[in-house]
């Protein structure tokens, strides 16, 4: 089974690697990130701030994960083991997971959107503050999951 999506948009074999490996760390559907409209801009946001060697080491032990993997069970076992377990590509992992969800690299917006599309704020139901405001009157509708 391959778990590498074909994504149609970009010319590269490495960025399909990349959105299928963002989907299994992420926890969000290659859709779900390609929506964000950040995805391009953060695989050449990496190439220019990692390592050349580094990244395209990364992306062939995912690529190869995600080959290999027959199933979500089998893939999270291959990606603890391969990739958490190792501190280079855990610390890539951890940059990439970052950066969907909060929009940073190293500490630093990779531009303005990726503040206002971070995954985290999909993952709170709620807004980025200061950027995407949730609508007139919207305070008084009750929070999702409120307890109150």
């Amino acid at each position: 089974m391959n778990i590498i999506n074909k994504i149609l948009n970009v010319d590269d074999y490495y960025f399909d690697v990349f959105m299928s490996i963002s989907e299994a760390l992420a926890g969000f559907t290659v859709n779900e990130l390609q929506s964000t409209g950040l995805a391009e801009t953060y695989y050449t946001y990496i190439l220019k701030n990692l390592d050349a060697a580094t990244f395209v080491e990364f992306l062939t032990v995912s690529k190869n994960i995600l080959e290999k993997s027959s199933g979500e069970d089998e893939l999270n076992k291959a990606i603890q083991s391969e990739i958490i377990k190792h501190p280079g590509m855990n610390d890539i992992a951890g940059k990439v997971i970052t950066m969907w969800y909060l929009g940073t690299w190293e500490g630093t917006y990779i531009n303005d959107l990726s503040y206002k599309e971070g995954l985290v704020w999909n993952l709170m139901h709620s807004h980025p503050p200061g950027a995407k405001q949730p609508g007139y009157k919207s305070w008084k509708i009750k929070p999702v999951n409120s307890n109150s």
